[in-house]
């Protein structure tokens, strides 16, 4: 065997490595997209901490890892669903017409709107973290649930 051939041999071997890793990294990124984590697990994405309080009293929780940068933490029970979003890109929530905007507490600057299907959401941002809470449910949430859940968030 000459100098030639090995060289193709070892780079053939390279590229079937690589295509083995590109692989497994699409199919590992598809499976992470619908496991159900707990939702204690959420902070191994990215820094961020479930709320210490939910405006519902939830039957199922559980997180969703959404791309590598963002993470639903979904509390819901038969009538009601809360859904944290957290994600590390900023400005991925652009909701066009946000009908209200609020100040927290702390001085942060917080959004509110009702949206399609009579969906709740509340948005801010906390340190390189941007948040929504959507609730949906049989009941209205008072403005002072959201910003107790936003306040809630370590």
């Amino acid at each position: 065997m000459n100098a030639i051939e090995r060289r193709f041999i070892i780079s053939n071997k390279i590229r079937n490595f690589l295509t083995f890793l590109f692989v497994c990294f699409i199919a590992f990124g598809m499976v992470v997209s619908f496991v159900k984590f707990p939702v204690s697990v959420a902070g191994i994405f990215f820094k961020v901490e479930p709320p210490a309080y939910v405006p519902i009293q939830a039957d199922h929780t559980y997180a969703r890892a959404i791309g590598y940068n963002k993470v639903q933490l979904i509390y819901e029970n038969q009538n009601e669903s809360v859904i944290v979003w957290a994600t590390s890109k900023l400005g991925w929530n652009n909701v066009s017409d946000w009908d209200e905007s609020l100040t927290l507490p702390d001085g942060t600057t917080a959004y509110y709107t009702v949206g399609a299907n009579d969906t709740q959401m509340f948005s801010w941002t906390k340190g390189k973290v941007e948040y929504s809470i959507d609730y949906k449910g049989t009941r209205y949430l008072a403005k002072d649930e959201f910003i107790k859940t936003a306040l809630s968030i370590k």
